[in-house]
């Protein structure tokens, strides 16, 4: 099923696989390690052209590194994503839904949460190491309900490129 990102803003979260352990430096961050993986990263896509344009960004992998998230897309492979069309920022509110999760790590302190610093409960990532093999079906559940509203889930098949083909 072919699934259009709308140009409404909104938030997101990426599904990324990471094959082997890597050194990766992450902007202003420096360098960390990176094991083999999946992770999850969460963002919001509130300037112009919304999702479609973020999330096209981010299932290319090029361009300026300009987010934390950069340096590890160049590195990773995108194997899915979620969404949801909102003009709120909801990253930080799905950060603490996946802390809940057990075994959930935090691989580099501060990732993607550099704007979630004046507030008052800031986030201590917006990337998470999950478990192989776990919470598959559960964080699509886990973000709407942390969201107050349904989440969609868009899976890339195995033979797809960055948003040729996919499953919901």
């Amino acid at each position: 099923m072919h699934f259009s990102i709308p140009l409404k803003p909104g938030s997101y979260a990426l599904r990324i696989f990471l094959a082997n352990k890597q050194n990766i430096k992450v902007g202003s961050l420096g360098e960390h390690e990176f094991f083999p993986g999946e992770y999850i990263y969460l963002g919001s896509a509130l300037g112009p052209g919304g999702l479609r344009a973020r999330l096209d960004r981010h299932l290319r992998g090029d361009g300026r590194h300009h987010w934390h998230i950069d340096w590890l897309r160049a590195e990773a492979v995108v194997t899915g994503y979620y969404f949801l069309v909102t003009d709120r920022r909801l990253e930080c509110q799905w950060s603490q839904a996946l802390m809940e999760y057990p075994n959930v790590r935090i691989p580099v302190p501060r990732f993607g949460a550099s704007d979630c610093r004046g507030m008052k409960y800031p986030c201590p990532a917006h990337l998470f190491r999950l478990e192989p093999g776990r919470y598959q079906e559960s964080i699509q559940k886990k973000l709407s309900k942390a969201s107050g509203l349904e989440v969609i889930y868009c899976q890339f098949t195995s033979d797809s490129q960055a948003g040729m083909g996919y499953i919901e």
